[in-house]
């Protein structure tokens, strides 16, 4: 049996001829990467990943570390992938600062919908507005120039997701510019003087209707009538002849379609927001952002999530929210939406975009703003 001093020279010994492997092996990193960037090809490579993982370990002849040497393998790409992405540029630098002067802005629903709420608190009492029927109507009309912004809502602090807007912000490659947080103050509204012992019927969105479910459990004999938008709500019950027929919306659409409020913030929980964001054909990156938001895929394998997350970890950035989405057509794979504190004004932060980048399929920027 060797002494203790023995085997530790002989690790010195091959520890030393590693790292002189090491650095070769980096050298020729850095010049893949300078021919897929002179070349337009993607740093991640998943497929030439499983090849050189499989010949590294099929060298190996103890099949007892052959696991061993995989991650050890595996880990060397990874660093592999990091340092390459020192040599990427995301230049992300030639951006707007400011919002352009009296736009047009775009939200799904009619007049009194918490969508407007949001485009007056961000834009003023006089901004110029168009509803539009459906959310995707409103990236159409981004699209098509028709609005300068769209104004759309992305979650719920109690009933979450707006699933929908973060496959459209894929689809569609917009930015997100900018965000507003608007307390959802459901009120139950009617045709002035009808009192609550004559209503039956109450007409809302089915989040607005979820969210006021406490009402409903007390007034066992009013039935929730799911409707497609809580303004659009109010404005049946406004046309209706019926007395029975109430709405849940905001006070804004009590306002505007002449209605009257006779059960005030009826809503479950009374610190209940929407968070909305602000979408443009450009990137804007106002001088005070403090929140990015990026969109991403990965390799279906092992640890790949981790290793992003590892990332913004080593970079000291504090990640605010993440989010999966399944992409159509290709089961059990995902795409992830990732909100971290920062802004891409920071050096900090592009040295993290690159090294996500450079490990994951698909990478995108959406935005850099101002967090609500």
């Amino acid at each position: 049996m060797k002494s203790l001093d023995e085997c530790r020279k002989e690790i010195d010994a091959i520890d030393l001829q590693m790292m002189v492997l090491f650095e070769k092996r980096m050298a020729v990193a850095k010049e893949v990467v300078l021919y897929k960037k002179e070349n337009n090809m993607a740093i991640f490579q998943p497929e030439r990943e499983e090849e050189v993982l499989k010949k590294n370990t099929d060298r190996i002849s103890n099949s007892a570390i052959k696991g061993y040497a995989k991650n050890f393998v595996s880990e060397m790409m990874t660093l592999s992938k990091s340092y390459q992405s020192d040599f990427l540029d995301h230049d992300l630098r030639d951006y707007n600062y400011e919002f352009i002067k009296d736009p047009m802005v775009g939200y799904q629903g009619v007049s009194g919908a918490f969508s407007q709420s949001a485009i007056i608190k961000k834009f003023g009492e006089e901004a110029r507005m168009q509803g539009y029927e459906e959310f995707e109507d409103v990236f159409v009309a981004l699209k098509e120039g028709k609005i300068d912004y769209g104004v759309l809502p992305i979650e719920n602090s109690l009933t979450g997701s707006i699933n929908d807007n973060y496959d459209l912000i894929r689809n569609y490659g917009f930015y997100i510019v900018g965000e507003v947080a608007v307390p959802v103050n459901q009120c139950l509204m009617v045709k002035p003087g009808v009192t609550l012992e004559e209503v039956t019927q109450v007409y809302s969105h089915p989040q607005g209707l979820a969210q006021t479910s406490e009402f409903f459990s007390k007034h066992r004999n009013i039935e929730p009538m799911p409707y497609k938008d809580t303004a659009l709500a109010a404005k049946y019950v406004s046309e209706s002849n019926m007395r029975n027929k109430g709405a849940i919306a905001s006070p804004l659409a009590a306002k505007l379609y002449g209605l009257e409020i006779i059960a005030p913030s009826i809503q479950n929980d009374p610190s209940n927001m929407t968070r909305f964001m602000i979408l443009s054909r450009d990137l804007i990156c106002s001088l005070d952002a403090d929140k990015t938001s990026i969109l991403f895929t990965l390799a279906h394998k092992v640890g790949s999530l981790y290793e992003i997350l590892d990332i913004i970890k080593q970079h000291d950035i504090n990640l605010v929210r993440i989010e999966s989405r399944p992409i159509k057509c290709e089961r059990w794979h995902y795409y992830f939406y990732l909100d971290f504190d920062g802004s891409v004004q920071s050096d900090q932060v592009i040295s993290a975009l690159n090294k996500i980048e450079a490990n994951t399929l698909e990478f995108r920027v959406l935005g850099s703003y101002k967090k609500a």
